[in-house]
């Protein structure tokens, strides 16, 4: 959620930045609000010294027998409980309707993310290795005869429904394997600590991610009031919710592979066919926890361990940079490598 110190201190940086995700004049509706709530919290500060101060002197005007200042003051201290319930009441809806504003708000781009209305505005950085050049009109992953025999899409819609797969046999090692590999190359290789963690967490742990209130229709929720993960980046990255870390135990660098979860709401005839846009699968996610002025090195290093993974692989891919319009609400910056 966006400081509302720095918003107080350059609304018009603010206004810039959030110009930038196609937003204009935010900072006057969000100082506006925020006024609003100090000035409930002040004006209820005021009514209760008020109420202290003829706590204070109905004592003695009831020892000198002054009934009239008795009275006025008892009648004083009545009011004026209703005055501090009333302002604390409008303090505190001020304060939830401030914080889902901000919490409504997307965050704020690197200055090196480029303009742009959609992923015509992407930008290449880098490419590596040579697409191969098929004589043939290659076949999608569904289709390969390798793979069919190992992915069941009747079988899992008889089970739960549309996109969703079963995978046996070979498909279902090879899986397994590709997730093997990736675990032991960044435990092994890159430093990073490996986490199972659950896969149902708080509500207040999608919060911390911006997973709510945004794309609380994307998630599933359980009855209980638990969400299911859509990605380990939620578990992950909460392990430090509410904690204070010491700097010398930075960077704090963590690896998961979990099942994930999305309903894919809004979404309906696109990228249907195979394992694309399922509502459960599987992910290894990398979650780093650094200081802010590391942050940019930390980003770099992330990026360069998911292209070492297809390199390893034998997969030409480019990485590039999103653009203004097409990065993710929570995102500061992101690498696509496709």
């Amino acid at each position: 959620m966006h400081d509302i110190r720095k918003i107080r201190e350059n609304p018009e940086a603010f206004d810039a930045a959030m110009a930038r995700r196609g937003l204009s004049g935010v900072s006057g509706e969000v100082l506006a609000l925020d006024e609003a709530r100090r000035a409930a919290i002040t004006a209820a500060e005021a009514a209760q010294a008020e109420a202290n101060r003829a706590a204070k002197e109905i004592g003695a005007a009831k020892a000198r027998g002054d009934e009239a200042e008795f009275e006025r003051l008892r009648a004083l201290m009545a009011e004026k409980k209703g005055e501090i319930a009333r302002l604390n009441e409008e303090a505190k809806e001020k304060d939830a309707a401030l914080t889902a504003l901000l919490m409504g708000l997307p965050n704020v781009l690197a200055d090196d993310v480029p303009d742009g209305d959609d992923e015509s505005g992407n930008v290449e950085l880098r490419r590596w290795g040579t697409p191969r050049a098929f004589s043939f009109t290659p076949l999608e992953h569904y289709q390969l005869p390798a793979a069919r025999a190992g992915l069941d899409f009747e079988l899992a819609a008889k089970l739960s429904g549309s996109r969703f797969v079963v995978l046996t046999g070979a498909m279902a090692r090879l899986h397994r394997a590709l997730a093997q590999f990736m675990l032991d190359v960044h435990t092994g290789e890159n430093g990073l600590t490996e986490a199972i963690t659950p896969v149902l967490v708080r509500e207040e742990m999608m919060y911390g991610t911006g997973q709510l209130p945004k794309f609380g229709e994307d998630s599933y929720q359980t009855r209980e009031g638990w969400w299911l993960i859509p990605t380990a980046e939620v578990t992950l990255t909460n392990f430090v919710n509410g904690e204070i870390v010491e700097a010398a135990d930075l960077p704090m660098r963590y690896v998961a592979h979990t099942q994930c979860f999305r309903s894919e709401a809004g979404s309906a005839g696109k990228d249907t066919a195979g394992m694309l846009r399922q509502h459960q699968f599987e992910k290894v996610e990398m979650v780093s926890i650094t200081r802010p002025e590391e942050s940019e090195a930390e980003h770099a290093a992330m990026t360069r361990r998911a292209e070492d993974i297809l390199e390893r692989l034998g997969l030409p891919y480019r990485t590039i940079i999103l653009c203004s319009g097409d990065t993710g609400f929570g995102a500061r910056r992101t690498h696509d490598i496709e």
